[in-house]
């Protein structure tokens, strides 16, 4: 019997809840250590894989965040979440936790200077540069041996990190394609870093980078904070390099610490601003239809430098499709994932989908063997919603045989 394409919808999105729902525990930190010869120590590092990595065999642009024992899990909760609404990239995670976060994070040799004018010495200050050699010179080889890491780098630091970040910006330029800056110390030495970002800026012409910077309820005029993420954000004022993203933010409702779950998430929407693949509303359809899908998806991918996978809004499409009862145009879809992702299994289990909606039991049941037997391969998450499927088939099948020698 024929099932209505709405059904079949229906029916994949209670398995995919299925399949969500096994998978609720995120992905633990692996914790692993290097040896520096630049810093002459050893150093902790956590690597954090994406929630969508389990049997996939892509690559992935790597995050690198300063304090990362203290936000790896925040941020790695962000990315997930991002993620799984298509709202970014899926990425490697790499915290690097702290030994001596004075001597690594602060560009130049100073003292601090609190509001009442009190000195506190901070003798092993200004190894920024130092710190940025091992980053480049050790931290990086390390993570793109030992993972499946693509060709995109983003930054993220947070108060003196967020000093690091645009210090990094602005004096190893090449090293990251996006910075996130948040509450950054620029009053540090004077606003040593700040005066120096106004030279760099006021030369630089074209920049194809991305810069997200925010501050909290922190650091607010007279304090020196405050005055000089002002006179940071006037940079941009008036106008930017070519080619380069910048946005600033300040929540006055949050505090220093507080501040970074919301800063985090708008620093990631910035980063992959243009991520998702505009929608029309009146029509429940993907602007351009499956060309137009694609067509996003290669600009994406020449964007970031790396093939970013259409897959996902593919198979959105088809499912789009199938619910409208364009069954047709829900297969020429699904075929077409498969045509551009045969190593998938869930292209497979969804072009049984189209199949089973148009009545074409074999052809579908075929396929959803293939997407069995690649799950099983791959130890694809998703196995058990394709066996399902194809026990369900099967039974189709079955009944079908019996009522036809029935008459």
């Amino acid at each position: 019997m024929r099932l209505r394409a709405v059904s079949v919808f229906l029916l994949v999105c209670l398995a995919s809840f299925v399949s969500f729902a096994q998978n609720l525990a995120p992905p633990a930190p692996e914790r692993i250590v290097i040896h520096s010869n630049v810093l002459n120590e050893d150093r902790p590092i956590l690597v954090r894989m994406p929630a969508q990595a389990p049997g996939a065999k892509n690559k992935y642009p790597v995050l690198y965040l300063t304090d990362g024992d203290a936000h790896i899990n925040e941020v790695g909760g962000i990315v997930d979440f991002l993620a799984a609404h298509n709202r970014c990239s899926p990425l490697i995670i790499v915290g690097i936790p702290n030994t001596d976060r004075n001597r690594d994070l602060t560009p130049t040799h100073a003292d601090e200077k609190g509001l009442d004018g009190a000195v506190t010495q901070v003798p092993t200050s200004g190894g920024a540069d130092k710190f940025l050699q091992f980053i480049q010179t050790e931290l990086f080889p390390e993570i793109e041996k030992r993972y499946p890491t693509a060709a995109y780098r983003i930054f993220a630091g947070h108060s003196f990190g967020g000093l690091f970040a645009i210090h990094a910006l602005i004096t190893h330029t090449d090293m990251f394609n996006a910075y996130i800056a948040l509450s950054p110390s620029l009053q540090w030495d004077d606003g040593a870093t700040l005066h120096q970002a106004q030279q760099f800026f006021a030369r630089t012409k074209e920049l194809h980078k991305t810069l997200f910077f925010s501050l909290a309820n922190e650091g607010n005029t007279p304090n020196p904070m405050g005055q000089n993420f002002d006179a940071f954000q006037k940079v941009f004022a008036t106008s930017t390099p070519k080619g380069f993203i910048v946005r600033s933010e300040r929540y006055p409702d949050e505090d220093h610490g507080s501040t970074t779950l919301l800063a985090h998430y708008a620093g990631l929407r910035l980063v992959f601003d243009g991520w998702v693949m505009p929608f029309d509303l009146k029509t429940g359809q993907f602007d351009g239809g499956l060309k137009g899908v694609e067509q996003h998806y290669r600009e994406l991918s020449e964007r970031f430098g790396f093939p970013v996978s259409a897959e996902a809004t593919i198979n959105r499409l088809g499912y789009n499709l199938l619910a409208g009862k364009k069954i047709d145009d829900a297969i020429a879809a699904f075929a077409r994932n498969v045509e551009l992702y045969p190593a998938s299994a869930n292209v497979y289990d969804s072009l049984g989908d189209g199949l089973e909606g148009a009545g074409k039991l074999d052809q579908a049941r075929q396929n959803v063997e293939k997407a069995v037997e690649m799950g099983t391969k791959n130890s694809d998450p998703r196995l058990p919603s394709f066996k399902q499927h194809l026990e369900r088939l099967v039974a189709a099948g079955t009944s079908g045989k019996q009522q036809s020698q029935a008459k």
